[in-house]
């Protein structure tokens, strides 16, 4: 089920950039290769072609720009270019865009925005391969959705997707694009931010994007970002992106005052339903979802109980299909048995909380190191808290900590506990 590394070439004079942006790509698990000079540069294209270039501008010789020329006037080049210099001017950046560069990073270059360039600009190789793509097109319930969703796309160019948190829109709209378009095309995801640009330059970047495209299904999230007072004109700017063009547009809405925007014809809305309405079948989607995990990391297979399946059956998974992932994989992070019993599903549901988000927040990447440990324990400790009873001698056995230190942790962590009076004389 693995998927072929893609292949990156990084083209700069400079020796120790070349080596710097190549190990983080590699460390990355990405394939990749360097060139010292533009025809070094082109030797390396003609052994092995890659799916992606980081080109310097200012080379001895012949420089970046001439070379991605050169190469855009060749069909068997069609890999994209994301060019790199520590002193380009605007007008060179422009320049590259209009050549077909897909992105532009300065020098000194840093780790996050290297990934991020080479996320953008790399084709996105559907094969099912993620766990959800995986579980909606190879358990039944799903599947079956799928197959009548794929008639909208037929029919529709534009889909409005809702769903409750946790049911991965994402993965329906990835799923919808292999079966529409087979391996042909592209799937891209925009996540509109706002955080760094304005709102017109978002909107700018975003149909540049979309205008870009063939063949191709885009996944947009938090498109309500581009909005300010009237939604007309974006609106129709969608729909004029779409028009004679082999392109489909996924829109991710929690709400429909998201989406009153998009009344007009040829447009979609796409329901998810929660997980709780096939609880007849979360027992046969654990058992795919374990089977994915055993087969693609290498675990031990388990087997879950008859009467883990029932209870399972009943549970309502406010997480939805998220949850039951997380749930799968912790349980086969632990080897201790074969068989799934009930304690052991109705601990780590208890540990995933009223949301089933397991044990910790979803901004915990943006969190420091200190800040996410602080996270997890407060996390931790209020759920086992809550599974002994408020107990905090057995709290102190099940965490296998002193109680006096114990003690100074819950209060470190502003969790409170009931604490024993003592008597009175």
């Amino acid at each position: 089920m693995k998927q072929t590394k893609q292949h990156i070439l990084i083209v700069d004079d400079e020796l120790e950039i070349r080596k710097i942006i190549q190990e983080i790509l590699s460390d990355e698990g990405y394939s990749t290769a360097t060139a010292s000079s533009a025809e070094d540069a082109r030797n390396q294209v003609r052994s092995r072609k890659p799916d992606l270039v980081f080109l310097d501008i200012w080379m001895p010789g012949e420089d970046g720009i001439s070379l991605l020329k050169d190469w855009k006037d060749q069909p068997e080049t069609d890999f994209s270019v994301v060019m790199i210099s520590g002193h380009a001017t605007i007008e060179t950046a422009i320049e590259a865009t209009k050549l077909g560069a897909k992105d532009f990073i300065e020098k000194p270059v840093s780790i996050e925005k290297l990934l991020a360039a080479a996320e953008g600009a790399l084709p996105q190789k559907i094969k099912g391969e993620d766990v959800f793509s995986h579980l909606i097109q190879n358990t039944q319930p799903f599947s079956k959705r799928l197959e009548g969703l794929e008639q909208e796309m037929i029919k529709n160019k534009i889909f409005v997707m809702q769903s409750e948190e946790g049911q991965e829109k994402v993965a329906w709209a990835r799923a919808l694009h292999l079966k529409h378009y087979s391996e042909v095309g592209e799937f891209k995801q925009l996540q509109i931010k706002q955080k760094e640009t304005s709102i017109e330059q978002e909107r700018k970047d975003v149909f540049e994007t979309l205008e870009d495209q063939k063949n191709a299904t885009i996944f947009i999230e938090n498109i309500k970002n581009l909005f300010e007072e009237n939604k007309a004109p974006v609106s129709k700017k969608l729909i004029a992106c779409t028009h004679n063009r082999p392109i489909k547009i996924f829109v991710s809405a929690t709400d429909t005052n998201e989406i009153s925007f998009l009344e007009e014809k040829n447009i979609a809305v796409l329901d998810i339903s929660p997980l709780r309405n096939t609880l007849k079948e979360v027992p046969q989607i654990l058992d795919t979802t374990i089977k994915f995990f055993v087969e693609r990391d290498g675990h031990d297979y388990r087997r879950v109980s008859l009467a883990s399946q029932n209870m399972l059956s009943k549970y309502q998974w406010p997480g939805n299909l998220r949850q039951l992932v997380d749930l799968a994989q912790a349980l086969l992070s632990r080897k201790d048995k074969e068989i799934v019993n009930v304690d052991e599903i109705q601990e780590i549901i208890t540990l995933q909380g009223p949301s089933g988000n397991i044990l910790i927040e979803n901004n915990l990447l943006s969190l420091s190191m200190k800040e996410a440990k602080k996270l997890f324990e407060r996390a931790y400790l209020t759920r086992q808290l809550e599974l002994v009873g408020g107990k905090i001698s057995e709290l102190s056995r099940r965490v296998d900590m002193e109680r006096t230190n114990l003690y100074r942790k819950l209060q470190s962590l502003d969790i409170e506990y009931k604490k024993k009076k003592k008597p009175t004389s």
